[in-house]
């Protein structure tokens, strides 16, 4: 019935773009293939919609009826009615493999059919010249920061970004080996835990013991080394800590880890890890750690899929997503400064990233070159003086960028250190 009713709809009201603003093809009209590309191709000939008389002339049991149904709603109807023939397709497909066994390629045809049953979207444009509702947003970013905003955990991090974007982050935090890319991962998380957020952090490598000692030295500056090394020294101010955390920290963190699902997660793993425990925001550690769904055959391309379906899920989800990235081996050349070239493997990574920063680190300092930010100027070096092992950084106004950036950034001296 919807399908007629469209159809209808677009020769009453000779409106054309509900078929070209909304890229309508065939498969929207099943029942109806022959009917849709006679108007289509009228259209293509003529650039207008054909008459109602020359549509009957060419379909005389057509059945005329008045559409006083809003477009917007006879597409949202269309979109619904396709999805169910899009997915009761693959369904069978699916429970066909599962009969014979082939549960990966099940799995597979089933995430494929998701995303794509998703882009079945109508197009709503929106006339910015008229609709000045974005004031009203704007002024609700000055009066509700939380609602907009995560905190990274860093002071003058949060002055240049405004923190991490709660809809629309996909943020890349970079380095070499060992020069501290997951202390500053889980900062960003203890952070976000600390602002009462349910925080899921994947680790790759480390497990959940060793992430918690991390977040416990960042929280509670505690001695990692002490902690991982089991020195006594620590325990008794370690057991009062821990007693203390849950009262002082009002949100979560959770680990998942290969371990708890039998192998490396995938991009769907990550999606039922944040519906499953409906996380505020997710940390990856890191993005080599992850495996392709797809099974791609080079890690180029492994990477370039990874990248994607992260994108996706951000999209999809409207949480933030900050994952760890390798930065690639080649030297950086004297004079020259970080740029997306450098990242491992993948320039998708770097294209997808909406925020990407780089860590430089020599002896106790430390450097976050903010080489790509969508939302505001690139090129910022923010410099601390590091103690990893108790978990404290501490900006060094080295420049007169950095020492602009400290000015009147609204932060307690707790809230920077």
């Amino acid at each position: 019935m919807i399908q007629e009713q469209v159809l209808n709809k677009i020769i009453q009201e000779k409106d054309a773009s509900i078929i070209t603003l909304n890229n309508l093809t065939d498969s929207y009209f099943s029942d109806y293939k022959d009917e849709f590309w006679f108007i289509k191709n009228h259209l293509t000939k003529y650039s207008v919609i054909p008459d109602m008389e020359t549509f009957l002339s060419a379909f005389p049991d057509f059945q005329v009826i008045t559409v006083n149904e809003p477009v917007n709603y006879l597409l949202e109807e269309l979109m619904k009615d396709k999805n169910k023939r899009f997915l009761a397709e693959n369904y069978t497909k699916v429970r066909q493999l599962i009969m014979e066994n082939r549960v990966d390629e099940a799995l597979q045809i089933l995430k494929e059919a998701s995303e794509e049953s998703a882009s079945f979207i109508s197009l709503q444009c929106v006339d910015i010249l008229r609709d000045t509702s974005r004031y009203d947003a704007y002024v609700e970013k000055i009066d509700n920061y939380d609602k907009y905003f995560i905190k990274t955990g860093f002071a003058e991090l949060d002055q240049i970004l405004g923190g991490w974007d709660v809809n629309e982050e996909l943020g890349t935090i970079v380095a070499r080996n060992g020069l501290g890319k997951s202390w500053v991962l889980f900062k960003c998380a203890a952070a976000a835990a600390e602002q009462g957020k349910n925080v899921g952090i994947y680790s790759g490598e480390m497990s959940e013991n060793k992430v918690g000692y991390r977040i416990d030295t960042i929280i509670g500056h505690l001695s990692n080394g002490a902690i991982v090394h089991g020195s006594g020294s620590v325990k008794n101010e370690y057991r009062r800590f821990l007693d203390n955390l849950a009262d002082r920290v009002p949100g979560s963190i959770k680990i998942l880890t290969p371990k708890m699902i039998n192998g490396p997660a995938g991009v769907s793993a990550l999606r039922a890890f944040i519906e499953k425990e409906n996380l505020d925001i997710l940390f990856i550690d890191q993005h080599s750690l992850l495996e392709d769904d797809r099974k791609a055959k080079n890690p180029v391309e492994t990477e370039r899929i990874l990248a994607k379906d992260l994108k996706l899920l951000q999209v999809v989800k409207r949480i933030p997503i900050i994952s760890v990235c390798q930065q690639n081996r080649e030297k950086l050349e004297e004079g020259k400064t970080f740029d997306t070239t450098q990242l491992a493997q993948s320039d998708r990574i770097a294209q997808d990233s909406t925020v990407i920063i780089f860590i430089e680190r020599k002896d106790d300092l430390m450097r976050l070159h903010l080489v790509k930010s969508r939302d505001t100027e690139n090129g910022k070096v923010l410099t601390y003086k590091v103690d990893l092992n108790t978990g404290s950084w501490i900006f060094v106004p080295d420049d007169k960028a950095s020492e602009e950036v400290m000015q009147d950034s609204g932060y307690s001296e707790d809230e920077v250190f």
